[in-house]
């Protein structure tokens, strides 16, 4: 037998002992979860959704760890995207509301994404919503939450008033006059039957569109807000608080919904995305129907986000991207109509018997499905965030503060095309 020396076998182990740790190495690196960070804007019951959603991916898919992050709703998360492209740390996946999208592709923080979307996602989910994500015919994002504006109604005050849900714009105006009620008699009405939000560009859209107008000139260099048919939409909006009475007077958002809640408001324009928590909060009974056609046209804004990759490394990116498709599956996207009141992005989704059966059974889902046929996106523009802020500025002028709505309407569209002309 060959004896090795002391000093020598105490080397040898050491060095076998070393050569062991670092094939180790590797092993362990293998082993560690690949890291994915999943900001979003999806608050109240939808978060907890989203969360589920991430343990069940987190369960299937092991070496990999998803962790969603709710960044606040939709433009306080703007905001912080914003601040994470200056310093270079965006999440490696983000949800991004299709307004915002030009500011991510002009500053190069997002790529097209057309030649590595796979054929069977690319056919499955709904061309319109492929037109949503797309920037002069390059794709840039995956749709995800895609909702329709609508119209709830509270069938308790509908019913005690014996009138029907309105189809029309002179149709509401009838019922709501039925609806608005001064029980004290104190001159001042305790039920109204209507608010409308005072929310931007979203709240106005489909009536303008219904007049035949547009938010933009032609090659979007400059806001339209003094056009005949935006006058026209503003007056409409504004003689329910002034000529019908059907709306309180000075009443901000926020007293809008608590009016709601308690029985005091009857109808109003809200989110599809907001089904769901209606349903399971408000006490009273919720309907949905659409919104009341205008001239003959009826219109409604098809809004919401996508799913977008910020990751640059080959590994990660191709990694997150399999994280997205998932999320917009045909189980997941039914998930989320089902659960919250989102139009589901795949064709087979909507082709089911599950869903179809769900709908029959709650006709209140149904609703912004079949608003897709008169559905419009709004307007995208690098701009768009300070412009809507302007824009809901004025018009909190003219209905809480009763300001002049043609020189509100002069007034702002000049400093908003001083502001792009800059």
């Amino acid at each position: 037998m060959f004896d090795i020396p002391e000093y020598k076998g105490k080397d040898y182990m050491k060095r076998f002992i070393l050569f062991f740790m670092l094939l180790l190495i590797p092993l362990r690196a293998l082993s560690k979860d690949v890291e994915i960070t999943f900001w979003h804007s999806l608050g109240f019951h939808v978060k907890e959704i989203v969360e589920e959603m991430a343990i069940e991916y987190n369960q299937d898919h092991p070496g990999v760890k998803v962790t969603p992050v709710f960044q606040g709703l939709y433009e306080e998360m703007q905001v912080k995207m914003l601040a994470a492209a200056v310093t270079h740390d965006l999440p490696e996946v983000a949800q991004i509301q299709f307004e915002y999208m030009n500011a991510y592709i002009e500053n190069n923080l997002i790529d097209p994404i057309d030649q590595l979307i796979p054929y069977d996602q690319k056919e499955d989910i709904l061309d319109i919503l492929w037109e949503l994500t797309s920037r002069n015919g390059k794709i840039y994002g995956v749709p995800f939450c895609i909702s329709t504006t609508v119209f709830f109604y509270n069938e308790d005050l509908f019913l005690n008033a014996g009138v029907d849900p309105p189809s029309t714009w002179e149709e509401m105006i009838e019922v709501g006059k039925k609806l608005t009620v001064d029980t004290d008699s104190d001159g001042i009405p305790d039920q109204y039957a209507m608010m409308f939000w005072i929310d931007g560009l979203y709240g106005i859209a489909p009536f303008l569109w219904a007049h035949g107008g547009e938010f933009f000139s032609e090659d979007g260099t400059r806001i339209l807000l003094t056009t005949d048919e935006m006058v026209q939409t503003i007056t409409m909006l504004r003689d329910l608080v002034f000529t019908h009475e059907i709306m309180p007077r000075n009443w901000t958002d926020w007293e809008g919904a608590q009016g709601f809640l308690t029985g005091r408001l009857a109808m109003g324009p809200f989110t599809s995305a907001a089904i769901s928590y209606g349903e399971q909060n408000l006490p009273w009974t919720l309907k949905v129907i659409h919104v009341p056609s205008v001239k003959g046209q009826r219109y409604t804004v098809l809004g919401g986000s996508c799913l977008v990759n910020f990751s640059k490394s080959r590994k990660i990116n191709k990694i997150a991207n399999e994280f997205i498709y998932w999320l917009v599956n045909k189980e997941n996207t039914i998930k989320m109509h089902e659960k919250v009141g989102y139009v589901p992005v795949r064709k087979s989704a909507l082709k089911s018997l599950e869903l179809r059966a769900f709908d029959r059974k709650n006709p209140n889902f149904k609703v912004p499905i079949e608003s897709l046929e008169f559905a419009r996106p709004l307007p995208h523009h690098p701009e768009y965030f300070k412009i809507n802020e302007q824009v809901r500025e004025m018009l909190q002028r003219i209905f809480l503060n009763a300001s002049d709505p043609v020189f509100e309407l002069e007034k702002t569209e000049e400093e908003i095309n001083i502001m792009l002309r800059e």
